[in-house]
């Protein structure tokens, strides 16, 4: 898709791109969810395949992102294309993050959590997801109806205060328990990039929400 440089059809070609964009990366978010779900109910013979899915994704997403700044840096006339780059990168960090927790998941196929450390997971991973799905919906909103798009990424910051406290509670959870050391930092790591998912998605909605009220 190639933008055209004159005024409203070069942004919202711009916008489609990053429609495009962010249901790739909430694929992601729902393949990590997935990934998570089954490792938590011991089913870690599908650790490779979610893996794989996860990589994937990720590599598509990367994709759409040079396309997306390849076109932004030549349409030099477009207003808000700062806003737009930040948009782009920020949702592309989710995508990153998603493939990061699966490499944390990697080191822990031998630890089965027990019920307290699953309802933790199902904690975050319900805020993150939420967040990202949000912030997606903020973007297919950009194009046709601005008001609705701010209203969204209002509702993400809402879903990342949410992942912060679940991620707080779980840090808290983590430092009094009997864990081995390196099972509770891998696990410290894992709870820290679930978090960073649902910030990476309210930057994007932050994004969304400039360039929603200057459509207005």
């Amino acid at each position: 898709m190639t933008l055209d440089p004159s005024g409203n059809r070069a942004e919202n070609k711009a916008i489609a791109i990053a429609q495009d964009h962010a249901g790739i990366v909430l694929q992601a978010a729902k393949a990590l969810q997935i990934m998570i779900e089954d490792w938590m109910e011991g089913r870690k013979d599908r650790h490779k395949e979610h893996f794989n899915k996860l990589a994937k994704l990720e590599r598509e997403a990367d994709s759409i992102k040079r396309t997306i700044i390849d076109e932004l840096s030549i349409t030099e006339t477009m207003l808000r294309r700062s806003d737009y780059f930040r948009l782009v990168m920020r949702t592309d960090d989710i995508a990153d993050l998603c493939e990061a927790s699966a490499w944390d998941l990697s080191g822990l196929e031998e630890y089965q959590p027990d019920a307290k450390t699953r309802e933790h997971f199902k904690n975050m991973l319900s805020s993150l997801y939420d967040a990202v799905y949000k912030m997606r919906q903020a973007i297919m909103f950009l194009e046709q109806n601005s008001d609705k798009a701010v209203e969204l990424a209002m509702e993400v910051d809402a879903a990342e205060r949410d992942a912060d406290s679940a991620h707080r509670n779980f840090t808290q959870f983590l430092y009094k328990s009997s864990l081995d050391i390196k099972v509770l930092l891998r696990l410290k790591d894992l709870g820290q990039h679930l978090e960073e998912i649902a910030d990476a998605a309210e930057d994007a909605a932050d994004a969304v929400r400039i360039i929603a009220i200057a459509r207005v």
